[in-house]
C-alpha cells in the first residue's frame, strides 16, 4: 500500500505558483498609483480653475455692458465651481499626504507639491513639476482677472456714489441770513432723499 504525501508535487500534481511581491516593489506600485491620482486631482483642478477664469472675463464683459442678469448668473457658476475646487483641494491634500507617508517624508508638517516632486523618481518628478507649472499660470492669470475685475467694480461703485451726491446737491438753495442771522444753505426734499 502506497502512502501519499500532503505534499501536491510529491503526487504529481501542479501546484500553483504562488507571487511574493518583494516589499520595495510592492511600495514603488504603491507609489505609482498614488501619484496617478495626485496628477488626476491636479488635472481636475486645473479644469476648474480655467472655469473660474472664464467666468472671471465673462463678469467683466457683464460689467463693461451693465449686464446685471449676465453677473447674476456669472456669480451662480462661480459658487457651483468654488465649491468643486474645495472639494477637490481636500482630495488633494488626501492624496498628498498618502503620497509624503509612502516617500517616508520627515521634512514640515505638510508637504508642498514642489517639495514632493523633488522627492520622486522620474518620469514622476517631471510630470508633476509640469503640471503644478500649469496650474502655477492659470492660477495667476485667475488672480491678475480678478484684480481687474475688483478694480472695475470700486470705479463703477465710486461712479454711481458720485452721481448720486451730484444729484444730491441739485437742489440746494442758498439763504442769505437763516434764522439765527448767520448764512446758511437750505435742501429741499428730493426723490434721492426718499429713496435713501
Amino acid at each position: 500500500m502506497s502512502r501519499t504525501t500532503g505534499n501536491p508535487a510529491a503526487r504529481g500534481q501542479t501546484v500553483p505558483a504562488r507571487i511574493v511581491t518583494p516589499p520595495a516593489v510592492a511600495e514603488a506600485c504603491e507609489i505609482d498609483a498614488q501619484v496617478g491620482e495626485l496628477l488626476e486631482t491636479l488635472s481636475e483642478l486645473h479644469e476648474l480653475l480655467k472655469q473660474l477664469l472664464e467666468l472671471a472675463r465673462a463678469k467683466l464683459v457683464a460689467m463693461r455692458t451693465a449686464d446685471t442678469a449676465a453677473l447674476q448668473r456669472c456669480a451662480a457658476r462661480e459658487c457651483g465651481v468654488l465649491e468643486l475646487l474645495f472639494e477637490r483641494e481636500r482630495r488633494r491634500d488626501a492624496v498628498l499626504a498618502r503620497l509624503a507617508q509612502s516617500l517616508h517624508w520627515n521634512g514640515s508638517a505638510r508637504p508642498h507639491l514642489s517639495e514632493t516632486a523633488e522627492n520622486l523618481p522620474e518620469p514622476h518628478s517631471s510630470r508633476l513639476r509640469a503640471k503644478t507649472a500649469g496650474l502655477r499660470q492659470t492660477a495667476t492669470e485667475l488672480r491678475r482677472e480678478n484684480r481687474v475685475a475688483a478694480e472695475v467694480a470700486q470705479q463703477l461703485h465710486k461712479h454711481v456714489r458720485a452721481a448720486f451726491e451730484d444729484i444730491a446737491q441739485v437742489n440746494q438753495e442758498s439763504v442769505v441770513y437763516g434764522p439765527s442771522g448767520k448764512h446758511e444753505q437750505r435742501t429741499n426734499r428730493t426723490w434721492v432723499d426718499a429713496v435713501g
